[in-house]
């Protein structure tokens, strides 16, 4: 089983986890589980936050047993970790936004830095929301060319959507869906990052399914990365 190298609070709710030997892209996730325990039986589901030399880096919020076990692991233990799953963020020779809410800042650095890596000439900009102490802030200015940091209320409201920019977005669904109604007043293109409760993370179980314009998708397999005029929020 892969082994956790460092395993740290960047705030009193919130971690960053380091696991040897992983791999995957900008918006992509894995399932993550403590071993040597029966509850929770099932994994986490947890973005992406970095990968760099073939460890991945992920962010999570401690909100229940399970994320509250992987708070409390250290460097040196192993860790159930599945993946990479999911669709990740396309590369798009553009400038672009990245507009996260609380812990869904997480997949938006990896894209910030493996924007920057292709497309050095384009400028990233980063407006990102948390209810209390931001977190994590510096890792964005390292990347970003503006970073915008609103505490409290919507980010959104702050988020000036022009056409000629793609945005990217990931947080709660009400952030979202105030996003894709900004975005659409604007005709401005923007891609959400889903959450959502699942059990398997291939799209076997059924659990994460999400309304769009075609039908149900899963949220595992069919994204995590949607265009955001394909999904309906209810």
């Amino acid at each position: 089983m892969p082994v956790i190298l460092q395993n740290s609070h960047v705030s009193p709710e919130v971690c960053l986890m380091t696991i040897k030997n992983t791999s995957g892209r900008a918006g992509q996730f894995y399932m993550l589980r403590p071993t040597k325990v029966l509850d929770p039986l099932l994994g986490r589901p947890i973005s992406i936050h970095d990968c760099v030399d073939g460890n991945c880096s992920f962010l999570y919020r401690i909100a229940g047993k399970g994320t509250k076990l992987m708070s409390e692991m250290r460097a040196g233990d192993t860790i159930e970790a599945y993946g990479p799953y999911g669709n990740g963020f396309e590369p798009v020779d553009s400038d672009i936004r990245l507009i996260g809410g609380g812990i869904g800042i997480a997949p938006l650095y990896f894209l910030a830095r493996t924007h920057k890596a292709m497309y050095p000439n384009r400028v990233i900009e980063a407006y990102l929301g948390f209810v209390e102490k931001p977190f994590m802030l510096q890792y964005f200015r390292a990347v970003a060319d503006f970073v915008y940091v609103r505490v409290g209320g919507y980010i959104t409201a702050d988020v000036p959507f022009e056409e000629n920019v793609i945005n990217y977005a990931c947080g709660p669904n009400p952030m979202m869906k105030a996003a894709k109604e900004e975005a659409e007043k604007k005709n401005s293109k923007l891609f959400l990052s889903l959450e959502a409760h699942m059990a398997c993370g291939v799209g076997a179980c059924l659990g994460c399914t999400c309304p769009t314009v075609s039908g149900n998708k899963r949220v595992c397999k069919d994204g995590p990365v949607f265009l955001a005029s394909e999904v309906s929020f209810e």
